[in-house]
């Protein structure tokens, strides 16, 4: 990482799927120990900042300020989640990988978020809880989650990923961010072009 960053951006995201998928523990494996935190557990949300340098073949080093929502996936939270979309520019998309139930309420969560923020708009799939796989008989195969990307890639129109991690050994979390912030750059390339030819 250079110690001059020219570019800085600034981008809201949020982290949905059901309750219990690993939201928290993923964005708070990925904050690490200096972050800003405010505390919104009693609406339905958390609220995190963090800064992170992505390298871009075409743009150089970009500093993004994420401004991290992670909503409650509980259906209570249901009425107050459309309050916190608002203004989004990804998400990434949690499931895991050890309840498929969880992996098939995906479209329901897709729907919403494209719902609540009036566009079709990028995100990563994220199939949580590798380390304990092993240990349920029931478990979504890697391919599962692979498939659901190259169906919902044709829908956004630029490469939606799918990553497998662990946020409580911290396996792929970083790099789930990575992906986040190259889908999120490659969708506003492609608004770009669209809008100047």
């Amino acid at each position: 990482m250079s110690s001059e960053v020219t570019k800085r951006i600034r981008v809201k995201i949020v982290l949905i799927g059901d309750g219990g998928v690993g939201k928290t523990s993923l964005a708070r494996r990925y904050l690490g120990d200096t972050f800003e935190h405010e505390y919104k557990k009693t609406i339905g949300a958390d609220f995190y900042v963090k800064r992170d340098v992505f390298n871009d073949p075409q743009l150089g080093e970009i500093m993004f300020e994420w401004l991290i929502w992670d909503l409650a996936g509980q259906p209570t939270y249901k009425e107050v989640r459309p309050l916190y979309y608002k203004g989004a520019q990804g998400a990434l998309l949690m499931f895991d990988v050890t309840r498929p139930e969880t992996y098939y309420n995906l479209p329901k969560w897709l729907s919403e978020y494209w719902k609540h923020c009036g566009a079709v708009l990028p995100f990563v799939i994220v199939g949580n809880k590798i380390d304990i796989r092993d240990l349920s008989k029931n478990h979504v195969p890697p391919e599962a989650g692979m498939e659901y990307a190259k169906i919902t890639s044709q829908v956004v129109g630029v490469e939606i990923p799918y990553i497998e991690t662990s946020a409580k050994t911290g396996e792929n979390v970083n790099k789930a961010f990575e992906f986040l912030a190259r889908v999120v750059l490659d969708y506003a390339k492609k608004k770009y072009k669209q809008q100047t030819t």
